[in-house]
């Protein structure tokens, strides 16, 4: 495989993340923020698909990363390295999204019917159902008039 003849001195003036979200925050360069976007947007959805376990949904929180980092980038903190921060945004959307899911953590309808049936059991009386035992006494009466 032939490989372009300046493939290696383009890598070597390609500018740095820092450098790019530097661009981004003081002059809103679209072309720093896709170069941005192309080189982590890979690693960014595999930590949202191993923190989540879903495909889609691990889509849509690195989009939602890199949605934060624009609307954030007046905010960025040149002194730090800006994979640290674009990885705390990313688990911090994780985080969260882990803990609506805990919130409104579902419970099967077999389980809701169970305890239900449980709660109902506890209430019923030991004897025979009311009207039971007015079906037997109203028999138990016609029976007493039939042979007098």
């Amino acid at each position: 495989m032939r490989t372009a003849p300046f493939a290696s001195l383009r890598s070597l003036f390609a500018i740095t993340d820092e450098q790019a979200m530097w661009r981004v925050q003081t002059q809103d360069d679209e072309r720093a923020f896709a170069q941005l976007v192309r080189r982590w947007e890979g690693p960014i959805q595999r930590l949202c698909l191993r923190m989540t376990g879903d495909a889609h949904r691990g889509e849509d929180l690195a989009q939602e990363t890199f949605a934060r980092v624009f609307a954030k980038r007046k905010g960025y903190q040149p002194s730090g390295k800006f994979s640290t921060w674009l990885w705390r945004i990313a688990l911090n959307l994780c985080y969260d999204e882990l803990r609506r899911r805990k919130r409104r953590e579902e419970t099967s309808l077999e389980e809701i019917c169970g305890e239900a049936l449980a709660a109902l059991d506890s209430l019923v009386a030991a004897g025979p159902a009311p009207d039971k035992s007015l079906i037997d006494q109203e028999q138990g009466e016609i029976v007493r008039r039939a042979l007098m």
